[in-house]
């Protein structure tokens, strides 16, 4: 039963879901109806990638909209330089740098709604609320991912009428989130590395041997 349950949960993200998107070490599958911007209009931004300290550095990495008018939703993915873990204890953390983020970089107040750790294989977590930008409220929603040396972000803002149509394909894109494990070719190398060391230490000891019958 429940192997059919998540049989199905995948085939409903596959329909929702476009072609994935990689950045850095990691992937993302955006909504199928979004697509990605002109990264050069938003060189030097920061907006989107939040972070805990405002000297951290960070970098914007793609913007991807599903329209051009001003109804347009948007799904910003960030890599931010510091550690950060998807525990308890980062709700607050996060929370607070969402706010100071907005309330920074684009002089707007952001109205929490709730913080959550989201359980799974890639854990995250989220903070939900909203903005009012003069007359369009837009809901948001900053995800960020757990990392030892830097971690990503993901903010989306969608306008508040349109929530209800495009909660669903955001939910599966962020669960699609996944690192990209380069540990096959990591311990090929470690093993390359350890025979290569086997084979020195073999041949040191063979011409210490040869050296020491042609001395008797």
């Amino acid at each position: 039963m429940v192997a059919a349950l998540t049989v199905l949960v995948v085939v409903a993200s596959a329909d929702v879901l476009g072609p994935p998107v990689r950045h850095e070490t990691f992937t993302l599958r955006p909504p199928k109806s979004f697509r990605v911007a002109r990264l050069d209009l938003f060189r030097s931004s920061r907006v989107g990638a939040v972070a805990k300290s405002d000297d951290t550095p960070r970098r914007l990495l793609s913007v991807l909209v599903d329209t051009d008018g001003e109804d347009a939703a948007a799904l910003l993915v960030a890599s931010v330089d510091e550690p950060f873990k998807a525990a308890s204890g980062a709700r607050d953390e996060l929370s607070a740098a969402v706010a100071r983020h907005f309330s920074n970089e684009l002089s707007l107040k952001f109205a929490l709604e709730r913080v959550e750790l989201v359980p799974g294989p890639s854990p995250r977590v989220e903070v939900v609320g909203s903005v009012r930008e003069g007359s369009q409220l837009r809901q948001i929603v900053v995800a960020a991912w757990p990392g030892e040396a830097k971690h990503a972000v993901v903010m989306v803002s969608v306008p508040s009428g349109r929530w209800a149509e495009l909660e669903a394909p955001i939910r599966a894109s962020l669960d699609s989130f996944h690192v990209d494990v380069a540990g096959g070719s990591r311990s090929r190398t470690v093993a390359w590395a350890a025979l290569a060391l086997v084979a020195s230490a073999l041949m040191a000891s063979v011409g210490l041997w040869r050296r020491r019958r042609s001395s008797r």
